[in-house]
């Protein structure tokens, strides 16, 4: 079940050439130089027939050597190589490895074990061959390059015919170990069919192989320890026998994971034979494994192979595929789920991974919709609720839309594993970045939470912001609020302005406001007969928005005795929409106020200017008071 080891793998012993042989190499020399004589020097070329040599041309080669009167390295070499072909020569091609059925497990285990041996031996073949490959090239360089006269051609000859012959004989070799490992999966699987494996021993054996495997480990850490500690002491004595320990330790362990394999092996043979899921679990073990083990590459695709044959064989392809498939997913998705656990930077000595920023990001933004749609059902509640007015839907609306956020962001914090006292940093350089330039959002900010909770501005409130802004407020933000003109211009205007200036909010109790409206007559007109006429007019106006109590009516008053005019103003009381559009109901009560003098012939005047003239000549004064007399 072995291959034989090849007369290659351990050199012959050198003889002592006898003296009175030199006579002889004399003459082969002469005879080399009489076959060569009297022909130019040329290159020398690959000798097939020392490469295709049998034994019998190499033994008499080797007398002639024997012979030579002049012996120097070349000459010694040469004989090595000469003793070393012979060898090669007599050697017999490898005889087929002979692989038997196992009867029982002990048989099967003997057969993994020599299915390792194989494996390791092939790549061992395959280094080996690749080696020769390459001096064979270089041979053949060196041998073109060279005369044939020359004394190295002989010598590189010999080598080039040495390593040409041992590739033959290692790829022999290579050959009986791949047709018994390309036979080994079908001997493996008709075991299969017959054997029954004992799991429980092969469990607690590898129980105790781990707890060996920890033990070993430990000790190879201790030596290496006590190794460095003797490095710095000077002791290199004795630190070279610890090293000499570890490394026996360390082949010790190797032999460990291999009877780990091997019982890994066993159990995944067993499910097999049961057709249990747990092969493709235990299949990922052994590749596990196989990465403490030494040649893990070429083993690893040896018993991928050995595995997958057994698999078709038993569970069928169909099978083999969706477990393999399943196994691959489960591995991809587990190394996938490390990969995002795998932290990428530290704050404040707590690692964060990838998945911690995706859940935070995914928290908040799902905290924003739901915030939204939290602000959509609090804003669509009908608008006839008598609980709940606009500016208590809107307030309610932002309150739960940021305390929302606020619990997302903290929840946030807490999925990436930062501690909320750690946010003290963080304040403590926001604070500074206030003292620099943060002063109007913050400020914003807080006067926002001001306007929400003191409600002074409402939505839906009538506000006069100067005089050339009036109109409803329809949103109020942390920032600031939203006032719609009666243009229908939306103007947003930050929340500080209306807590540090001046805000006239015309509905802030009530929708009634009291307008006033100047006019004018002429002097010469009674006042009482000006203020019952226009007050009998808006009496009789009907304007429906009009107000009239006890404490609001309506009242005509004299302010001023003008330059031209005597002065009176209109007070009136509105209610309702009216007094949102206070250009049009001023406008409905001057053409009240005009229509009502015009009626009742009460002269509206215009502005006037009286001239003395005091050094003029005393004939144009009588003319001079004549036409100031028709123009009055």
């Amino acid at each position: 079940m072995t291959a034989r080891r090849s007369p290659l793998l351990g050199p012959g012993r050198l003889r002592e050439p006898r003296r009175a042989g030199r006579i002889l190499a004399a003459a082969l020399v002469l005879l080399l130089l009489a076959v060569f004589g009297g022909q130019q020097l040329r290159a020398a070329t690959i000798d097939d027939s020392l490469v295709n040599g049998n034994e019998k041309k190499y033994e008499a080669l080797l007398s002639t050597l024997k012979n030579a009167k002049d012996q120097n390295d070349d000459t010694i070499l040469q004989t090595t190589l000469l003793y070393k072909l012979i060898n090669l020569a007599k050697a017999k091609p490898p005889p087929p490895i002979k692989i038997d059925i196992p009867k029982d497990e002990k048989g099967y285990r003997e057969l993994f074990a020599s299915f390792l041996q194989w494996s390791a031996d092939r790549h061992r073949l395959e280094k080996n061959i690749a080696e020769m490959e390459n001096n064979q090239e270089v041979l053949r360089e060196q041998i073109i390059a060279l005369a044939d006269n020359d004394r190295q051609t002989l010598t590189r000859q010999l080598q080039y015919a040495f390593y040409r012959r041992g590739s033959q004989i290692y790829r022999q070799q290579l050959q009986q170990i791949d047709r018994a490992m390309d036979l080994a999966p079908m001997v493996f699987a008709s075991a299969l069919r017959q054997l029954t494996f004992d799991t429980s021993s092969s469990t607690a054996r590898l129980k105790k192989l781990q707890t060996a495997l920890k033990k070993t480990a430990t000790k190879i850490q201790e030596n290496k320890l006590e190794e460095q500690r003797l490095k710095l002491l000077g002791r290199t004595d004795k630190a070279k026998k610890l090293e000499a320990a570890i490394a026996y330790l360390r082949q010790q362990r190797q032999g460990l994971f291999h009877d780990q394999l091997e019982e890994l092996f066993i159990q995944f043979s067993a499910a097999l034979q049961k057709k249990d899921n747990k092969i493709f679990s235990l299949r990922k073990e052994m590749d596990e494994l196989l990465t403490a083990i030494d040649n893990a590459p070429s083993l690893r695709q040896d018993l991928h192979h050995l595995t997958g044959r057994l698999e078709k064989e038993i569970l069928g392809t169909a099978a083999t595929l969706k477990g393999a498939t399943l196994q691959k997913l489960k591995t991809v998705l587990l190394l996938f789920w490390q990969r995002i656990n795998a932290p990428i930077l530290t704050f404040n000595k707590t690692s964060i991974s990838t998945l911690k920023i995706f859940l935070a990001l995914l928290i908040f933004i799902l905290s924003f919709f739901l915030g939204q749609l939290y602000k959509n059902n609090i804003r669509n509640i009908s608008p006839k609720s008598k609980t709940l007015t606009t500016a208590t839907r809107t307030l309610l609306a932002n309150m739960g839309y940021y305390a929302i956020i606020l619990v997302a962001f903290f929840i946030s914090l807490n999925v990436l594993g930062i501690n909320i006292t750690s946010i003290a940093l963080v304040a403590g350089a926001l604070s500074v970045g206030i003292g620099f330039g943060l002063q109007n959002i913050v400020s914003n900010f807080v006067s926002g939470l001001i306007l929400m909770f003191e409600r002074s501005i409402k939505i839906g409130d009538y506000i006069e912001v100067d005089r050339d802004l009036t109109g409803h407020v329809t949103d109020i933000r942390m920032r600031s609020i939203t006032v719609n003109t009666n243009a229908n211009i939306d103007v947003v205007i930050p929340n500080q302005d209306l807590v540090q200036h001046q805000v006239i909010n015309w509905t802030m109790n009530d929708r009634v406001r009291r307008f006033e409206i100047p006019f004018s007559v002429a002097y010469g007109t009674d006042p009482d007969k000006v203020i019952e006429v226009v007050s009998e007019a808006v009496q009789q106006s009907g304007f429906s928005f009009l107000l009239n109590t006890a404490s609001r009516h309506t009242r005509v008053v004299m302010t001023a005795m003008g330059e031209s005019s005597l002065d009176f103003e209109l007070f009136v009381w509105i209610r309702g929409t009216e007094i949102f559009y206070p250009k049009r109901t001023r406008s409905k009560f001057l053409i009240l106020i005009y229509r009502a003098l015009t009626a009742n012939d009460i002269e509206i005047p215009f502005p006037q200017l009286d001239l003395h003239l005091r050094s003029v000549d005393q004939p144009l004064a009588p003319a001079a008071a004549g036409k100031d007399r028709q123009r009055r």
